[in-house]
């Protein structure tokens, strides 16, 4: 069994292999000019998590540390940053793996342990579960400091044509994201 909680067998084999790529932030400089604020990713917002990202393999990855501001209950990350974490390492799979934009037409999250704090900096996963039509399904998973699953996701993301991602949406191409 993977974890404590029942349904949560069925989880993908999340393996690193020791290659891990880091994925270039392309909107980067448009951020200190207030034209990029995500909550999730940008380095210019004063109150985000500034997520960093990395390929490996079929998975993309984030490490982030926590701070005291993000708790819930005394001790605990808010169930909220929790699903923001999930659900942000799943859209720059988008970015990578689908090579294109997309948006978030379904978020379902469960929490079978508590996210201490104390236990250091998480680890955020997400690997493409199926691709049909525009709906991608994709399978995130938040990584205490100790290796074990505090909470899992399964994310469905609309996925725009990539035509109309780089015209509409400011999708900069998949080689943006690895130019140096």
């Amino acid at each position: 069994m993977i974890c404590d909680r029942a349904g949560i067998t069925d989880l993908p084999s999340f393996q690193v292999t020791g290659i891990m790529r880091k994925i270039v932030n392309p909107f980067s400089p448009v951020a200190g000019v207030g034209e990029y604020n995500c909550f999730g990713c940008s380095p210019a917002n004063d109150k985000g998590l500034h997520l960093e990202f990395w390929e490996d393999g079929d998975e993309i990855i984030a490490k982030w540390q926590p701070r005291k501001e993000f708790e819930g209950w005394t001790g605990v990350l808010h169930g909220g940053i929790q699903a923001t974490l999930l659900d942000e390492v799943a859209a720059w799979l988008v970015f990578i793996k689908l090579k294109t934009a997309g948006v978030t037409a379904q978020l379902s999250v469960e929490y079978p342990k508590p996210a201490f704090i104390s236990k250091g900096e998480f680890t955020v996963k997400a690997i493409l579960v199926s691709f049909q039509k525009n709906i991608a399904k994709i399978r995130s998973i938040l990584y205490d400091g100790d290796g074990h699953i505090c909470a899992t996701a399964d994310a469905e993301y609309f996925c725009f044509p990539e035509k109309i991602a780089r015209a509409k949406y400011n999708y900069p191409g998949v080689e943006a994201f690895y130019a140096e």
